[in-house]
């Protein structure tokens, strides 16, 4: 069963009869700064260059995702390092460097941002992620060990 994603796209329309006026000092709000990522301009709007978030519960969403889609890119790189077969350790240890760049990030980005046990459970994630890497890198030089001893041997 194919899906196609759902490409959603939000537009600030100003409206014609409104005679208000809006004023409000961007200095000094406290939110969540984004900014879009594709140079996507259309007719007849305004384009973003940033945007602050201030509704909570819409950064929280927001903080949510970007976490979730940067765990899911470290699970994809373990999947091709692991794929890979790769005897050097060289892509465990960058795998290694991008979970400790996750894990400072999420203290330093979204901690403030999100929930205590959203914040909980995503750090356990991550502990549970660094650990297999621990646990295989333990395993190759293990195996490095054993690889020298043999050839040490066979001399």
């Amino acid at each position: 069963m194919n899906v196609m994603p759902i490409n959603q796209r939000f537009l600030v329309v100003k409206t014609k009869d409104s005679k208000e006026i809006t004023y409000m000092e961007y200095d000094k709000i406290d939110g969540y700064k984004i900014t879009p990522k594709n140079n996507v301009k259309f007719t007849d709007a305004i384009n973003v260059k940033s945007m602050v978030l201030i509704n909570p519960s819409l950064i929280e969403k927001m903080v949510d995702i970007k976490a979730r889609k940067r765990f899911n890119y470290l699970i994809n790189l373990l999947a091709i390092i692991y794929e890979d077969d790769d005897m050097s350790g060289e892509g465990l240890r960058l795998a290694k460097n991008e979970a400790e760049k996750f894990r400072m990030e999420i203290i330093n980005k979204y901690k403030k941002y999100i929930s205590e046990e959203k914040l909980e459970l995503l750090e356990n994630k991550l502990q549970i992620l660094e650990d297999e890497l621990d646990l295989r890198m333990e395993y190759l030089l293990d195996m490095q060990e054993q690889f020298n001893k043999e050839e040490g041997k066979s001399r």
